[in-house]
């Protein structure tokens, strides 16, 4: 029941992050476009994290030698990275060299949304959907 709870919560993160991302690439010239950004990339990092802690606790509950595979170490890296991301997005707004954090911001995020998709698409497989 947890991995389907993880899987709904990742599935659904994925989808807040590329709204998030769409929302700085194609909304820009909108007023309210950085805070629909913060606050659907906000979302999915929350359910990133959440869907991290249901697999984390599947994988003490059963036998705990489950994260051994490919989907588990992207995952994590793909969490660790977004944590990063959110946070770099965050401290931009009041950093005093902007240009260089947000640059940061922008590149720690196209790496995590790949990681991410990365992660779905290993986890997707070895769960014999794809």
């Amino acid at each position: 029941m947890l991995i389907l709870i993880h899987m709904i919560l990742m599935i659904t993160a994925v989808i807040c992050f590329t709204a998030g991302i769409a929302t700085a690439m194609f909304l820009r010239k909108k007023s309210y476009w950085l805070k629909v950004h913060k606050n659907l990339n906000s979302v999915g990092l929350s359910l990133l994290l959440t869907g991290g802690v249901m697999a984390f606790t599947n994988i003490f509950i059963n036998d705990g030698s489950h994260f051994s595979g490919l989907h588990q170490q992207f995952g994590l890296t793909a969490i660790i990275f977004a944590s990063v991301t959110l946070f770099f997005g965050f401290y931009s707004l009041r950093a005093a060299n902007k240009d260089a954090v947000r640059a940061a911001h922008r590149w720690l995020g196209r790496i995590s949304f790949l990681l991410i998709l990365a992660a779905l698409i290993l986890g997707l497989i070895s769960a014999g959907i794809i």
